[in-house]
C-alpha cells in the first residue's frame, strides 16, 4: 500500500474514532430515564397510563402501597427508595399534579427497607415498615391531619422478639383498633400481631403458638370483614395456610388442603372480601405450570379452586409477577393484575361465572414494567386505579 494510501486509511480511522468518541459523549450527556413508578387509571370507559415522578424506588415485589383518603378523594401512593440510608416515600395527587414528600424526614423516623402497607380512616394515614439498621422494629408513620409522626411499635408493645424485615407485612383496622401482622426475625419464625385498641396503647401477640399453628416462610396479606380477621402466608410444608380470628379465638387452616389446589410458589398473595357479603376471593400463582388461581370460599369454612389463566387462555405470569386484587363496587366485579413479557394484565369477571384477560399495557399505552415489581391498586366505585414500577 502506498504512503498516500496509509495516509487516507489513517485519516479515515481517526475520523471515525472522533465520531465514536463524540457519539459517546453526547449519549453520556443525554438525561438517564431511572425507574420510575406509573399508573394505569381506568376512567369507566378507556385506560390511561402516567408516570408519577418522584425519586428511584427500592426493588422488592412488597415494596409499594396505595389507598385512597376520604372525602377529600386524593390518591396516596407510598414506597421505599434503596440503600443503606432507605426512606419511606409519597406520592399524592392533589386534584391537578402529582407530588412527592420524603416521610422519613418528615417524621424524624430511622431509615427503612423490606417492605411497606398501610391504610386510611378519613384523612388520617396510617404506613407501616421495617427499619434497617440494628434490631428490626416495626414502626408506624402517622398523619394526624397536620404532621406525619414516627412511632416505634416494636417498644411501645413492649415485643420481645426482632421482626423479619423481608418477611412481609399485612395491616388494617377493625375501627378503632389497628392490626399490624408481621414475620418474627428467623429462617422460620412466628407470626406476629401487633394490635392497639385506641391507637396508643400497643401489645404484641405470637398467633403461630395460640393456634398451634404451622411456622410460616412468608406472610403475604389480609384483610377484615368486621372484626373478622384473616391473614394468609405460606407455611412451612410449602401451602397456602389462613389465621382466622372469629371474634373470640384463632385459628390455622391449611387452605391448600381445604380446596384440593396446587401448592403456591414462594410470591405475595392478594385476597379481598366482596362489600357487604362473607364472599373471600384469594388469588396465587402455582408452582405447578406458574398459571393464577382463586381460591373461593363464603366465611372460610368451604374452600374452592379455579385455574383462571387455563380458564382465559391468558398469557403465564413472569416468575418475577406481584398480584394485585381488588372489587369494584356496586357491580362487585373482581380485577386482579400480574405481569407478564414486562407488560401488566388483569383477569376480570364480566359476570359471575365467566372470566376475560386483558393486556393494560397495550390498552393504556403504558411502558415496560421493571422485574419484579410490585404491583397496588384501589378503586372508586368503577373508577381503577394500579401502580407499578417502569424499566
Amino acid at each position: 500500500m502506498s504512503n498516500k494510501a496509509n495516509r487516507q486509511e489513517t485519516g479515515r480511522r481517526w475520523s471515525l474514532g472522533v465520531c465514536i468518541f463524540g457519539l459517546l459523549i453526547s449519549m453520556a450527556a443525554l438525561p438517564a430515564y431511572g425507574q420510575e413508578i406509573h399508573q394505569l387509571s381506568y376512567n369507566n370507559s378507556n385506560w390511561a397510563d402516567q408516570g408519577l415522578g418522584g425519586v428511584t424506588p427500592a426493588g422488592g415485589d412488597q415494596g409499594l402501597t396505595s389507598y385512597i383518603t376520604t372525602p377529600n378523594n386524593q390518591s396516596h401512593v407510598y414506597y421505599l427508595t434503596g440503600g443503606a440510608s432507605g426512606h419511606v416515600h409519597e406520592l399524592f395527587f392533589n386534584g391537578s399534579t402529582w407530588g412527592d414528600q420524603d416521610l422519613t424526614v418528615l417524621s424524624g423516623g430511622p431509615a427503612a427497607m423490606g417492605t411497606v402497607t398501610g391504610f386510611s380512616v378519613g384523612n388520617f394515614q396510617y404506613v407501616y415498615y421495617f427499619n434497617q439498621k440494628g434490631a428490626v422494629h416495626l414502626h408506624q408513620l402517622l398523619y394526624n391531619n397536620a404532621s406525619w409522626v414516627d412511632s416505634d411499635l416494636t417498644v411501645l408493645s413492649k415485643a420481645k422478639v426482632s421482626a423479619n424485615n423481608i418477611g412481609g407485612l399485612v395491616a388494617f383496622t377493625t375501627s378503632p383498633a389497628l392490626h399490624v401482622y408481621y414475620k418474627q426475625q428467623g429462617g422460620i419464625g412466628d407470626i406476629h400481631q401487633i394490635y392497639s385498641t385506641d391507637g396508643k396503647t400497643w401489645q404484641d401477640q405470637d398467633l403461630t403458638s395460640l393456634t398451634a399453628g404451622k411456622q410460616p416462610t412468608s406472610l403475604w396479606t389480609g384483610f377484615n370483614i368486621g372484626n373478622l380477621q384473616y391473614v394468609y402466608f405460606l407455611g412451612d410444608n410449602l401451602d397456602l395456610h389462613q389465621l382466622f380470628y372469629n371474634n373470640s379465638t384463632w385459628s390455622d387452616t391449611d387452605v391448600t388442603v381445604a380446596s384440593n389446589t396446587p401448592q403456591p410458589v414462594t410470591s405475595p398473595v392478594a385476597a379481598f372480601v366482596v362489600p357487604g357479603t362473607k364472599k373471600i376471593h384469594v388469588f396465587f400463582r402455582a408452582l405447578e405450570v406458574g398459571h393464577i388461581w382463586q381460591l373461593s370460599s363464603n366465611g372460610g369454612a368451604k374452600w374452592t379452586g379455579t385455574d383462571i389463566t387455563k380458564k382465559t387462555k391468558a398469557p403465564v405470569p413472569d416468575p418475577s409477577s406481584s398480584i394485585a386484587a381488588y372489587v369494584t363496587t356496586p357491580n362487585n366485579e373482581a380485577h386482579v393484575f400480574y405481569t407478564a413479557g414486562s407488560h401488566v394484565y388483569q383477569f376480570f369477571q364480566p359476570t359471575a361465572t365467566t372470566w376475560s384477560n386483558e393486556d393494560l399495557t397495550v390498552s393504556g399505552n403504558g411502558a415496560l414494567t421493571k422485574s419484579f415489581t410490585p404491583l397496588s391498586g384501589f378503586s372508586v366505585q368503577n373508577l381503577q386505579y394500579v401502580f407499578y414500577v417502569s424499566q
